[in-house]
């Protein structure tokens, strides 16, 4: 190609030579706030936190501020390097709207245990839909 940027939908033909640039994502530094939330259990190892609806578990492009996560690091909380820092500590999610219990590993070795179960489907989810 010349030079021209093409569409998405732009068929190249053979023999034809295509560039493509990936941008770098932003990594933004999450930090701490001091949003209230309900702990229902917590041990050395791992919270139990109920997540009320509209507030969103972990920081992503449109949500940096006002997160679960935000929340757990405002509270000076020691939470899992598993994964995303973004994510921290986090070994599932509930949507924006859904409220419930999470689980968060505080350590490394919480998480590692925790997301093996899950993926083994030895944790069990139960939902409830109200209307």
């Amino acid at each position: 190609m010349d030079g021209r940027r093409e569409k998405a939908s732009y068929k190249p033909e053979s023999g034809e030579v295509v560039r493509v640039e990936i941008p770098m994502v932003e990594k933004r530094a999450i930090s701490g706030e001091n949003i209230p939330i309900s702990v229902v259990y917590e041990d050395e190892s791992l919270l139990v936190v109920d997540k009320p609806a509209g507030m969103v578990v972990h920081p992503a492009p449109g949500n940096w501020t006002g997160t679960l996560v935000n929340a757990l690091l405002g509270r000076g909380e020691a939470l899992s390097k598993e994964g995303d820092p973004e994510r921290a500590g986090m070994v599932h999610r509930l949507d924006k709207e859904t409220s419930g219990l999470l689980i968060v590993a505080k350590t490394d070795r919480a998480h590692r245990l925790l997301s093996s179960a899950i993926a083994a489907r030895r944790v069990t989810r139960r939902y409830a839909a109200m209307i």
